[in-house]
């Protein structure tokens, strides 16, 4: 089986480094920052992931956690612990437990200290959940593993790849995308440019869905060659 890394760009490489902002003043305050302070910005920043428009300030923001240093990581680990798997969901809360440890997971990965590598790796080697007793548990979990990689990647965390490629399982595929993505090539994969993918993609118009009710078509909405054939008892035809 090949795995494919689709580039939008000439090359399939890890994530830029983050530019350096022209603006890099930071309130002395947030450099001595106490645990319960930290804990606020942290909480602030994973509340701004779900905002839309707002990236200025998600950018702010996420410079003033990194200006304090990897002092950071620790509150942001017990933050996704919080939201554990057995946490029940909170009316009050305007996301998921399973969305709050992707952005917890996603937040390792932002703040590019090393000392996110190891709570990351441990959070991409934890054991899936089944899929047959809980699809919507598993898909959430599954995503958390992927973000926690990507996480890995942006740290260029070579060696943890490497051990949850050869673990095998779901994760073995997108570990290896990650490390071709660092310049390591485990085998398997094959680098497809999206727009090259997308200009050549064919929609496939073949009705899969027929039933008792409606014989199977041969073009659906969306091919070239369909075209609406109207009832008779509509008003555009009884004119």
């Amino acid at each position: 089986m090949i795995l494919v890394c689709i580039a939008l760009s000439a090359g399939c490489s890890a994530p830029a480094e983050k530019d350096a902002p022209e603006d890099t003043a930071v309130d002395s305050q947030a450099l001595e920052c106490t645990r319960e302070c930290i804990l606020a910005m942290v909480n602030r920043q994973l509340s701004l992931m779900g905002e839309f428009g707002n990236d200025a300030e998600f950018e702010r923001a996420l410079r003033e956690l990194v200006a304090i240093g990897p002092a950071v990581v620790p509150v942001v680990v017990d933050v996704y612990k919080e939201w554990s798997v057995s946490a029940p969901p909170d009316r009050a809360e305007s996301a998921r437990p399973g969305e709050m440890r992707w952005r917890a997971a996603h937040l390792l990965g932002l703040l590019g200290f090393r000392e996110a590598i190891d709570p990351l790796n441990e959070i991409a080697r934890m054991p899936l959940p089944d899929p047959g007793k809980d699809e919507h548990l598993f898909a959430d979990e599954y995503r958390v593993r992927l973000r926690a990689i990507a996480g890995l990647e942006g740290l260029h965390a070579a060696a943890e790849l490497r051990a949850i490629h050869a673990a095998g399982g779901l994760l073995r595929n997108p570990a290896a995308a990650s490390l071709y993505a660092l310049g390591i090539d485990v085998g398997g994969i094959r680098l497809i440019d999206a727009r090259r993918a997308l200009a050549e993609d064919v929609a496939d118009a073949k009705d899969h869905n027929p039933n008792a009710g409606r014989e199977a078509q041969p073009e659906k909405p969306g091919s070239r060659e369909f075209r609406v054939t109207p009832r008779t008892d509509t008003p555009a035809t009884t004119r």
